[in-house]
């Protein structure tokens, strides 16, 4: 199952050619934790909406202040929350 971006007006999909200067990854709703997730779905305007384990948001919608990095592998610190959109 491909990758989508589910933000408002985002169409960013895995897979599309971008320069490696920006290169898009997708990270999952965080469903396990309800706090968390209610401040990803008030960022986006979108708080009478459930997201399913099979969407996900792109990295184009997080400060690069979320992200760390390790062995050369950039991952979403835990308490990211989105702000671009």
């Amino acid at each position: 199952m491909p990758k989508y971006c589910r933000a408002p007006h985002c169409s960013n999909a895995a897979g599309q050619a971008r320069p490696s200067s920006r290169r898009l990854s997708f990270y999952k709703f965080p469903l396990h934790d309800a706090a968390r997730l209610q401040q990803w779905l008030a960022q986006m305007r979108q708080e009478n909406w459930v997201p399913t384990r099979h969407q996900h948001l792109c990295s184009d919608h997080f400060e690069p202040s979320c992200f760390q990095y390790r062995w050369g592998v950039r991952y979403l610190r835990p308490d990211a929350v989105p702000t671009i959109f």
